[in-house]
């Protein structure tokens, strides 16, 4: 499909159309910064397209699963019928610590062009962009800073990186496993 490219922006709008503005709009940081109370992952593969969904707030997942079941699933002009929906009930604790796998893009501005620069997940400098950005959001969505301890350690970096396309930009990303400890809330 020629949308492979901006399949992930087709995405975001259908989340963002069904369900409330706050979630478009995102949680403020004293700072400014804007952060979001859910993620998705969508590829396509294989004449198929998989999305995954996850909302700090499971109402938003239920939500989205009544949306699609309801208005089917269109992606900008592309409508697509032949859909099925799981949810998954996540009830069982996360346990500290925790191992997570995936890519993580941090980057820097060029002093002088102010292109970006992506880091590698091995660098101290995107080790203490993932560490600041994790507490800032932790504030930002609980609306309290955060008491406990927290510990994010690469255990390993895929030597090559990859590359991703997201609203007409491209971001370079390495594939890195992550040991994570913290409290409940923060994992």
């Amino acid at each position: 499909l020629p949308i492979r490219r901006v399949i992930a922006k087709l995405f975001q709008s259908y989340i963002y159309t069904a369900l409330n503005d706050k979630e478009h709009d995102g949680y403020k940081h004293p700072n400014g910064k804007l952060f979001k109370a859910m993620n998705f992952k969508i590829a396509y593969i294989e004449n198929e397209i998989h999305a995954k969904f996850v909302a700090l707030n499971p109402q938003n997942e239920k939500e989205l699963a009544q949306y699609m079941l309801m208005n089917s699933l269109k992606l900008g002009e592309i409508h697509l019928t032949n859909t099925s929906i799981s949810l998954i009930e996540r009830n069982s604790k996360i346990k500290s610590p925790m191992r997570v796998g995936g890519f993580v893009c941090a980057n820097i501005k060029d002093g002088k062009s102010s292109k970006k620069i992506y880091l590698e997940p091995k660098s101290v400098k995107f080790q203490e962009i993932v560490y600041n950005n994790t507490l800032q959001k932790y504030e930002a969505l609980f609306g309290k800073a955060y008491e406990g301890s927290l510990s994010i350690k690469l255990i390993e970096q895929k030597p090559r990186e990859r590359i991703f396309h997201y609203s007409k930009g491209v971001m370079k990303a390495w594939y890195g496993v992550y040991e994570i400890e913290g409290d409940e809330d923060i994992l």
